[in-house]
């Protein structure tokens, strides 16, 4: 009996679904980030080299851009102005001087294995973010959250995917223009920062009243269905204006005020945004292949070693400035050398603009996996030793 193709393909988005979400829960419970379970069983079910399973991308890419903007919305929820400014030079300076080594290093590496200026500075906006999930797990596992270390890391990485936001805006429309200068560079730098602050600045004096009359008006599900709606929305409109869509949506979740909405909504969107990451990460693992892992692994292996360096470095010099010494200072430097989910949404939003390749994934997933194997080890057993 011939199957009707739409049905065919709810079989395979559920199929997917509970692949992915039981393959991020089993590493999970070894221990071990989901995202890295989440990209294995794409692996496994995928096209060439893998079981074939899933073979129609077309529905799945559309999930898997709703799993990117749910993580940056709920990024954007998780944004508490409070505690940003009681710990915020601190995280500041502690993650900023990393994240621009990160993006030079990249771009120098990238010129350096002959790589056009599009992919090279590409590759600088993904290696900039640190790991956000990860961290605030092992935190949280930990029981640090309220202590020194654990309260400024957890506002520094927040800091860190503003700031990769930023770098992947400038970089989209520094690529846009189809030239590299320092002028290029430095408007769209000037005009994207001024639109994303400017954005939440205003939206954060502005939305807070609108939303009170909203409140009052309809029913808790309802109203937490519309912010959704809108974050969507906001989300499609910063892509008609040459910006990510997740941009838009990070921008929409950082609006929301915190305490009174942010934080139940962002409650209540956990098993959605769950879900739908887990599809995203698989999806990266369903275009890539264990020969191509294979084929780029040496070059794989530079880029980690570049990424790590950067880190490390820029971790030091501004941990230092921020007043961290000796185990303190290693321990939180060592934290923001881990890169986890940002990274993969920049660099899936260049692969579906056409800058770079999939072999540019596969790239991605080397520097971020190959960064949990080193860093998560040693960040765990330093955070033990810091809990005060």
């Amino acid at each position: 009996m011939a199957t009707d193709p739409t049905i065919f393909i709810i079989f395979e988005v559920g199929l997917l679904i509970v692949l992915s979400s039981l393959g991020s829960e089993m590493f999970k419970k070894l221990r071990l980030p989901g995202v890295i379970g989440a990209i294995v069983v794409g692996l496994f079910i995928g096209g060439p080299g893998g079981l074939g399973i899933v073979t129609d991308l077309t529905v799945i890419n559309i999930l898997a851009v709703l799993g990117s903007i749910l993580i940056l919305f709920v990024t954007g929820l998780e944004f508490d102005a409070t505690a940003f400014w009681k710990v915020g030079k601190k995280a500041f300076f502690l993650t900023t001087f990393g994240v621009l080594l990160s993006v030079l290093f990249g771009y120098g590496i990238g010129i350096l294995l002959g790589w056009s200026w599009q992919e090279a500075i590409l590759l600088g906006a993904v290696l900039s973010p640190s790991g956000t999930s990860v961290i605030a797990a092992i935190i949280s596992s930990e029981k640090v959250i309220k202590t020194k270390i654990g309260s400024t890391l957890l506002t520094a990485v927040i800091i860190d995917d503003i700031e990769g936001i930023l770098i992947l805006t400038i970089v989209l429309g520094v690529i846009s223009e189809g030239a590299f200068s320092v002028t290029n560079l430095l408007r769209i730098g000037v005009i994207a920062f001024l639109f994303i602050f400017g954005s939440i600045f205003i939206g954060s004096k502005v939305f807070p009243t609108m939303l009170k009359r909203f409140e009052r008006a309809l029913s808790v599900e309802v109203f937490f269905a519309v912010l959704l709606g809108l974050g969507l929305i906001l989300a499609f409109i910063s892509t008609q204006v040459g910006l990510a869509a997740v941009t838009g949506a990070f921008i929409m979740g950082a609006i929301i005020p915190y305490e009174k909405f942010g934080e139940k909504l962002a409650n209540r969107l956990l098993m959605m945004k769950e879900i739908f990451a887990a599809v995203f990460f698989t999806s990266i693992g369903l275009v890539i292949t264990p020969a191509g892992i294979f084929a780029v692994l040496p070059i794989g292996l530079v880029i980690l070693s570049v990424a790590l360096i950067a880190r490390f470095s820029g971790g030091l010099i501004g941990g230092w400035v921020a007043g961290f010494r000796k185990k303190e200072l290693w321990t939180v430097t060592i934290g923001l050398a881990v890169r986890a989910e940002i990274s993969f949404v920049i660099a899936y939003e260049g692969v579906s603009r056409g800058i770079v390749g999939t072999d540019f994934l596969t790239l991605t997933a080397i520097s971020v996996i190959g960064s949990m194997a080193v860093v998560l080890p040693l960040f765990s057993k330093l955070i033990k030793n810091n809990k005060v």
